[in-house]
């Protein structure tokens, strides 16, 4: 009894804890992963939309028939 309650129930909270843990840090890895995905894409555009704004010049993607 007194086994479960000192070492085993601790144990458990622990653990969960813990998955709440790697949960937030899951999250929090992909909400930064979206967010440079959004930047990216945003810069992409406005580099092309205003050729000025670039080092050098972009290729385009889709080749034109």
């Amino acid at each position: 009894m007194l086994l479960d309650i000192f070492v085993t129930v601790p144990s458990l909270l622990m653990t969960t804890i813990a998955w709440y843990i790697r949960g937030g840090l899951v999250l929090t890895f992909l909400i930064v992963l979206f967010a440079v995905a959004i930047g990216a894409i945003s810069i992409y555009r406005v580099r092309e939309e205003d050729p000025l704004l670039s080092d050098r010049p972009r290729p385009k993607l889709v080749m034109e028939a």
